[in-house]
C-alpha cells in the first residue's frame, strides 16, 4: 500500500495552502495524530522511513499555480520549508475548534499586521492574531525558536493565485516576515 493511501489511527490530514514567492501548492498534508498543524510544521513529521522530517514538507493530491498563471497537478511533492512563505490551513466547515484536544495554556489575543516577501516588488500584507503568554508582548512571541509563528482570523493581501483571502489559521514563516506590528486600535 502506499503511503498516500494508507489509512491509519497514527495520522491526520490537513488541507493546506502553501505559498512560497512564486508558486501556490494546494494538498493534502499529513502529519501525527498528536500534532497540531503549526507543531508539525516547527518539530517535523516522522514517516514510515525517517524518524523525522524537518526542512521538507510533504504535500499530497497537489495542485500548483504560479503568479504566472502556470498549473500543474502533482500527486506527492516536498516543498522546501526555508522557501514557504506561510501555509494557511483549508477549513473543513465543520467549525470544529482543535484546539480543545490539546493542553491549553493562557495565552493572549493580539492584533497584529505582519509584511512578508512574496516576490521581489511585491509584498503579502497578512492581518490577523497572534496569542502571546500573559504579561508577554509580541516580540517575545516573534522571538521564539519556532520557525513558524501562528496567527487566527487571517486576511491576507493580496489574495494568493487561485485562493481566497480569509483563513481560520496561518502558519507564517519567521524568514519571510519584513515587519510585524500590533494592529491599530489594539
Amino acid at each position: 500500500m502506499t503511503e498516500e493511501n494508507e489509512v491509519s489511527e497514527l495520522y491526520k490530514q490537513f488541507e493546506v495552502l502553501v505559498c512560497t514567492g512564486e508558486q501556490v501548492f494546494r494538498g493534502t498534508f499529513r502529519g501525527e495524530f498528536s500534532q497540531r498543524l503549526i507543531d508539525a510544521l516547527n518539530e517535523g513529521v516522522r514517516t514510515d522511513t525517517s524518524p523525522k522530517v524537518m526542512d521538507f514538507l510533504l504535500l499530497m493530491n497537489v495542485s500548483m499555480r504560479s503568479i504566472k498563471g502556470v498549473k500543474k497537478k502533482f500527486p506527492r511533492i516536498y516543498v522546501a520549508k526555508n522557501n514557504i512563505v506561510f501555509v494557511a490551513e483549508i477549513s473543513d466547515g465543520r467549525g470544529e475548534n482543535r484546539l480543545r484536544n490539546y493542553p491549553f495554556r493562557e495565552k493572549l489575543p493580539v492584533g497584529v499586521m505582519a509584511y512578508a516577501a512574496r516576490v521581489s516588488d511585491m509584498l503579502y500584507t497578512l492581518d490577523g492574531r497572534i496569542y502571546v503568554d500573559t504579561w508577554g508582548q509580541v516580540i517575545d512571541t516573534v522571538e521564539s525558536e519556532s520557525r513558524f509563528l501562528p496567527l487566527t482570523q487571517v486576511e491576507i493581501h493580496p489574495a494568493p493565485p487561485g485562493a481566497g483571502c480569509k483563513f481560520d489559521f496561518v502558519a507564517l514563516n519567521k524568514q519571510h516576515i519584513i515587519s510585524i506590528c500590533e494592529s491599530p486600535g489594539q
